[in-house]
């Protein structure tokens, strides 16, 4: 395989804290699996015109540009290409992104980023995207290490098959344990956890249990040196994945389906995720390559 073909990963950088903790994120995957990585300014078109006889700021991203350079040369990744582009950031992105295998965006950040994971932005990425998508917070930091552990929801769906892809892949290339969530529908009449006989043999859980048990199909197998717990727990997924979120290295959802977790495509769970969670959140698109496919 040619230097050219080789995957790369497209990270928006934009000058502030949150686009080189992305870029620090991107780095660290990049170096595990010898991708490149394609760091993308976007001068927003969009921007408020200025006040009559004011000087306008030019940005012409050098000063971007220079900031990762910087950033890149204390990482000692040398594998990346630094560029400006002028548009709308989400159709940049997108664009530029379509024939890598993920984007990885800050959470907040600033200018034509300021909302690109918790607004109209980061519903274009990933509604739209067939490049997966990572989030990266701003609380996050690499220089405290792994903790060694991934946490990936499951509902049953397509969509969860291409995130336990990820999700075993990642882990097993951290040496860490995998979490394997799933967020039951509790039945509205179901009786309360007081009159349980079994309080670990809830109602629910044989038919989530059989759920998990189908998704898994082959993963253990393919994955063998990666050990993963289960854990069934009701609630909404926005709380449960932000709590786990307080502890490990990764959360990865899928990106499309039609359960819990299917609306982070444009729904409350993905804004909600992404504005409570303590760690990078992974959404794994359907038709993301990056992943190794369902074992056969």
């Amino acid at each position: 395989m040619s230097a050219d073909a080789r995957p790369t990963i497209v990270v928006g950088i934009d000058g502030s804290r949150d686009g080189l903790l992305a870029l620090d994120w991107a780095v660290d995957l990049a170096m595990r699996r010898s991708w490149g990585i394609r760091a993308v300014h976007v001068a927003d078109d969009d921007q408020p015109a200025h006040p009559l006889g004011a000087t306008p700021d030019i940005d012409d991203g050098a000063e971007v540009l220079e900031d990762a350079a910087d950033e890149l040369a204390e990482l000692g990744f040398t594998d990346a290409t630094l560029e400006v582009r002028n548009g709308h950031p989400a159709e940049v992105l997108l664009d530029v992104a379509r024939s890598a295998a993920l984007l990885v965006i800050g959470r907040r950040g600033r200018g034509g980023f300021a909302e690109l994971s918790l607004g109209s932005i980061s519903q274009v990425c990933t509604a739209l995207s067939r490049t997966s998508l990572v989030v990266v917070p701003d609380n996050w930091t690499h220089d405290e290490g792994d903790l060694g552990v991934v946490v990936v929801g499951v509902d049953g769906s397509q969509a969860c098959q291409a995130a336990l892809g990820f999700a075993f892949e990642v882990a097993a290339e951290r040496r860490a344990e995998l979490t394997i969530v799933h967020v039951p529908r509790v039945p509205e009449d179901s009786p309360p956890p007081s009159v349980w006989v079994d309080p670990d043999n809830a109602p629910w859980r044989q038919d989530a249990r059989a759920l998990v048990t189908h998704a898994l199909a082959g993963w253990p197998d393919k994955y063998a040196d990666v050990v993963f717990r289960t854990h069934y727990q009701p609630g909404h997924p926005v709380q449960v994945l932000a709590q786990y979120s307080k502890a490990v290295d990764l959360v990865v959802v899928g990106g499309v389906g039609r359960s819990e977790f299917t609306p982070l495509r444009l729904g409350s769970v993905s804004r909600g995720l992404l504005h409570h969670t303590h760690c990078p959140v992974a959404i794994i698109h359907t038709e993301a390559t990056i992943g190794p496919g369902r074992p056969a």
